[in-house]
């Protein structure tokens, strides 16, 4: 999807596209702590 690619670009240059990767990799986690405690 050619048009798909430039969006993709556009985010990382944002610095948006880490943000959400680290974003849900890290709720999931933080929620299953928060439940522990």
């Amino acid at each position: 999807s050619p048009t798909q690619k430039p969006a993709h670009k556009d985010l990382e240059r944002n610095g948006q596209g880490p943000a959400i990767t680290f974003k849900a990799a890290y709720a999931p986690v933080s929620k299953r702590v928060g439940s522990r405690s």
